[in-house]
Order: C-alpha cells, then structure tokens, then sequence
C-alpha cells in the first residue's frame, strides 16, 4: 500500500469510524482500524460486533493494499499533525505515515483477520430526511431499557407502512413514540428492533455531518439480521434485536382524566429546580399535582433528612 491524500480528511474518517472500535477486545484485530484501497479511494472500516462504521475518503492511490492498525494510535497521531498532505506507505509488517515534519510507524495485523462487514445490498428499504431520522432518535431512545435480561426493550421499534415510520421506545415505566412522513409510500411494511445505542450513534453522525436537505438511506441486509444506515460516504450497520416487542398500544390509555396545556420552557425550567431534589430520592420521584381552579400545576420532592422542595407553574 502507498496513498497520499489530506490530513483533514482522514482525520474527519478515524472520527467517525473510532465509534465502532472496541475498547476492551476479546480479539487484538478489534481494536484496529482496516485501511484499504478500493477503486481510488481509502476506505476505513470498525466493528465491535455489535456495530460497524465504514467510511471512504478520496486519495491518491500508487500502490493497493489493505492492512489494519491501531484505531487509537492512529487517531491521536494524525489529528496531532498539521493539516496538508500526508503519505501512508507500508513496508513489511509496519505503515509508516509520513507529514511535512512528522512520521511513524505502526505495527500491523494482517488484513485477513478483520471481520467482514455487511455492504449495501440492491435499493434501500428507507430514504428520509436525516436530520427529521435524528431528531426521531433523540426523542424515543432515552425511553429504552438497559437491562439486558431483557434485551428487546434495549432497542427502540420502527416501523414503516405506506408513507408513515414511527419509532418506539419503552422501559416498563415510561414510553416515548415519534412519528414520521415519507416522501414516498412503502412497498412493504417493514417492522424490527433496532439497538438504542447504534440509534444513538446514528444520531450522531448524522449530527456531526448532516445538513438540512441531507438524505439517510436505511437497508435491511437479507439473510443477516442487519440493518444499514448510510449517509453519504458513511455506512454503518448492526445487528438486529430477536424477540417480540411489547404490543405498546395496549400499554396507552385510553381515557383521559384531564388535559392541561402548559408553556414548555415554563415546565422545562421547573423541572430543572424539582429534579435538584427528586434526583436524591429512591426512584426519582416527583409528585404531580394539579390544581383546576387556580390553573397551576405543583411539582414538590424531597429528600428525608436534608430538606425538600415544591414549585409552582400556571
């Protein structure tokens, strides 16, 4: 292998892909990233297992080759150089990396042990607005459970049918649902749990990269129990969650006892003060009252022993 291309760019690369290394291996290759050459460009690539990240920059490519290298080490080193023109050039079982005033040398693992990552597979099952997807994930996947003795609730539910996605998380003690319009109707409904931590790092790359007319294209990968997400020269992708999700409509009330409007930064400020003391108490609880005759709603919390705490919004 002997490329050349712009600091900048690989170091915006190991960004993204740093976010599917492992930190703790069961395998050394893990905690390496895969450079290779594939049609003029590097492509990067990082799994756990759990997730993979996948990520092309352009360079200028002599010679092809694919090796893989310390994620980290490279990471703190080429976001250390200046940013210009930078050489990547392998000489038997080391990369050296070359800058105006800088080189090293990296020891590597044989390209052969890194594990293979799924690839886009025919025409996404999905194309959406990504940023409209991300503000989805940021609304539903706090919701979602962190016990894995019941894994199914660690991920949050989409489902798509004819023009509508909806996204779906729960806990056992609270639940959030986002909904969705598509440009254009479904083919076929499509129904799966997806992780909440890789729909997290979804929200952040798309955070980190996207733009208001940026498009998010989501694959379902036959046979593999995985889903794709890619974003423009970024792909990543994960494994799904087996298992039938709790039918969450039966789980909404449908009766209402009273409804109330109130000011969201009125509420949210509130919040802010009660939490200060319901965050001391087993369970975090804060009490709820309303009162329909002043038009006021009381949060009150305290903490046994050290004081308490009660405020009032209209």
């Amino acid at each position: 292998m002997k490329i050349s291309l712009i600091q900048e760019n690989l170091a915006k690369a190991l960004l993204h892909i740093n976010k599917a290394v492992s930190n703790r291996p069961n395998i050394p290759v893990l905690a390496n990233v895969l450079l290779e050459t594939e049609k003029g460009q590097l492509k990067l690539s990082a799994t756990n297992l759990e997730i993979g990240v996948s990520s092309w920059i352009g360079a200028s490519v002599a010679e092809e080759g694919s090796i893989t290298v310390s994620a980290k080490l490279l990471a703190d080193f080429v976001n250390s150089l200046k940013p210009g023109k930078i050489e990547l050039i392998q000489q038997g079982q080391t990369l050296v990396v070359k800058s105006v005033d800088n080189t090293a040398e990296f020891f590597i693992i044989p390209a052969d042990d890194f594990p293979t990552l799924p690839e886009v597979e025919g025409e996404a099952s999905l194309d959406l607005n990504a940023l409209q997807f991300a503000d989805a994930i940021a609304s539903t996947v706090f919701a979602a459970g962190t016990d894995e003795s019941r894994p199914v609730l660690t991920g949050a539910l989409l489902t798509a049918e004819k023009k509508e996605l909806s996204v779906v998380a729960l806990d056992g003690f609270r639940l959030s649902k986002k909904k969705l319009t598509l440009d254009n109707a479904l083919p076929e409904a499509i129904t799966e749990v997806v992780p909440a931590k890789a729909l997290s790092e979804v929200e952040k790359l798309i955070k980190d990269t996207a733009n208001e007319e940026s498009r998010l294209k989501i694959y379902l990968m036959s046979n593999r129990n995985q889903m794709l997400f890619k974003l423009d020269d970024v792909e990543l992708t994960t494994r799904l969650i087996e298992g039938k999700f709790p039918n969450y409509e039966d789980i909404l009330p449908s009766e209402k006892l009273l409804t109330f409007k109130i000011k969201k930064s009125d509420f949210s400020d509130t919040l802010k003060v009660v939490s200060i003391f319901a965050r001391n108490v087993v369970g975090n609880k804060a009490r709820f009252k309303v009162d329909t005759t002043e038009e006021k709603l009381m949060l009150a919390a305290n903490v046994i022993d050290l004081g308490n705490n009660e405020s009032t919004v209209k």
